[in-house]
């Protein structure tokens, strides 16, 4: 409708432009478990050891050369390599994979036949068992001492017959 000619508009009356939309309010996350910072992160127990990029332990496990006896033993041999690479905190690497299979005895040249007997008992069973967990594998990192992934390939081959007693 058209002003009617007996008012006068001041400048105070005329529309004023607006910016659209109109700035956002303030958001702070305030769901319950949501992390915020680095120090909010938990890390050990249920929570795991969480590393970057750890996706892509599947795609060395694959690249990787070694026996595979049962449909199991690639998300097995992964989840042993990504937890070694988180206790470096870094994304896995080859050496993580390699570990993982000696440590599984899937790489058991030079060792005493005493050894690769127990891994080979002890595989089956941690096969068996991965069935059964959330996470495939957990059992293995369950009968493994944390400090034995620190240590580099040759370590870990010398002193798997002292890990599995």
């Amino acid at each position: 409708m058209g002003q009617q000619p007996n008012i006068e508009l001041e400048v105070d009356d005329l529309p004023r432009p607006t910016t659209e939309p109109g700035a956002p309010g303030v958001w702070k996350p305030r769901r319950p478990g949501e992390i915020n910072s680095p120090a909010e992160m938990h890390a050990g127990g249920v929570f795991g050891s969480p590393s970057p990029d750890a996706g892509w332990v599947v795609k060395l496990v694959r690249q990787a050369e070694f026996e595979r006896d049962s449909n199991a033993v690639d998300s097995v041999v992964a989840t042993v390599a990504s937890a070694r690479a988180s206790v470096f905190g870094r994304g896995p690497v080859p050496d993580d994979v390699e570990a993982a299979l000696i440590i599984l005895g899937l790489r058991v040249d030079g060792l005493p036949e005493a050894t690769r007997a127990d891994l080979n008992r002890r595989r089956s069973l941690w096969l068996r068992n991965s069935a059964h967990e959330t996470v495939p594998g957990r059992s293995v990192l369950d009968d493994i001492d944390r400090d034995f992934l620190h240590q580099t390939l040759d370590e870990i081959r010398a002193g798997i017959t002292d890990q599995l007693r």
